[in-house]
């Protein structure tokens, strides 16, 4: 065990004595989350007396990395059985976004054009949200994150701004009564790696795995919001279907070393990139009634939802849930019934 990790440890255990605020960690599968738990595992395993539960929250979007969310699952399955052979007090949510709020529902029922750097809606609607709900049902909360020093100089301005005494403490973007926790904070990328590699506990958290998936990882999308309009666009992994980004590097490398079976998954990506700004498929009006390109059209949606459809035949992955699609075909009923939704006509009919 390294020096880094035996601070980190002692930080942790000091810290989770100190008082009864509930304490939730933001997790992963990334190589950051995963260090950072490995830590609180076997802190925890040096503590006689338990007197708060610790939460490990994973947010399932719908549209994560099927590799990723497949190693998550598995391994919160094994997590659970040797935190109840070992006696350690952690307990494990799988968050989803609300029904109105995912992916394919934006996009396919609401006609959403997928997200970009102008307007990322996706970030607070699929992580944030769904986290949110959960953290405040408490009057106080700590949310461990595994944020570090160095990762990066946008993350070394985030740090920086809002630093508090404690250097593992960071101040909550808009809350006061929540505050982030960082044991790993002065760990660098070869420590992660490290504490990985080197740690006995917890056995479930699997270091060749990892390593195999996360290779050049450097960043992880956020599971807390740090700061206002953080985002995910720069992560090594995140959602397949993330348009931010203008070319998904992490998914073709995967399909080139052998993920076979994310490949339709690619393709139906680098195309709604591009059907998203097809204007014959974009509303000429917005919502609101303003001429402006607008959502996409019901055609255009239909359109996609058939190309969804297809892909999840073709890969064999499950895509997208029956409530969902129930719901998309809600959504385009109450636009078709709705005066005030303007596809291509003039704007006098609506008057």
């Amino acid at each position: 065990m390294t020096k880094g990790d035996k601070n980190a440890m002692e930080m942790i255990i000091q810290e989770y004595q100190k008082n009864d605020i509930p304490w939730f960690i933001g997790y992963s599968g990334g190589k950051d989350s995963s260090s950072m738990l490995s830590l609180v595992f076997n802190a925890l395993m040096k503590i006689d007396k338990f007197h708060k539960d610790v939460t490990v929250m994973y947010c399932d979007t719908g549209v994560e990395n099927p590799i990723v969310t497949d190693y998550v699952f598995e391994t919160f399955e094994k997590l659970k059985k040797e935190c109840t052979l070992h006696n350690i007090p952690l307990k494990f949510k799988i968050l989803k976004p609300k029904l109105n709020d995912r992916f394919f529902v934006k996009v396919i029922g609401r006609g959403y054009p997928t997200p970009t750097n102008i307007f990322r809606w996706c970030t607070d609607k699929l992580r944030i949200n769904p986290v949110k709900q959960l953290i405040e049902k408490d009057d106080k909360a700590i949310i461990l994150l595994g944020i570090r020093n160095t990762e990066s100089e946008q993350r070394d301005r985030t740090i920086k701004k809002h630093k508090t005494v404690n250097e593992y403490y960071l101040k909550q973007n808009g809350s006061s009564n929540k505050i982030i926790f960082s044991p790993i904070i002065n760990h660098t990328l070869e420590d992660v790696w490290l504490t990985l590699r080197y740690s006995d506990f917890p056995k479930s958290i699997d270091f060749s795995k990892i390593r195999d998936i996360y290779q050049d990882a450097e960043s992880e999308c956020p599971a807390y919001k740090e700061t206002k309009g953080s985002s995910c666009g720069n992560s090594r992994f995140g959602c397949w279907t993330c348009t931010v980004v203008r070319k998904d590097k992490s998914m073709g490398n995967l399909i080139e070393n052998g993920y076979s079976e994310l490949k339709e998954l690619y393709e139906f990506r680098n195309w709604i990139s591009e059907f998203r700004n097809n204007e014959k498929y974009r509303c000429d009006f917005r919502r609101n009634g303003v001429k402006g390109l607008g959502p996409i059209t019901l055609e255009g949606r239909e359109i996609i939802l058939n190309r969804l459809l297809e892909t999840e035949k073709e890969s064999g992955l499950n895509l997208i849930s029956d409530e969902e699609i129930e719901r998309i075909y809600e959504l385009w009923e109450i636009d078709k019934s709705n005066k005030k939704y303007i596809e291509k006509n003039a704007l006098q009919n609506w008057l």
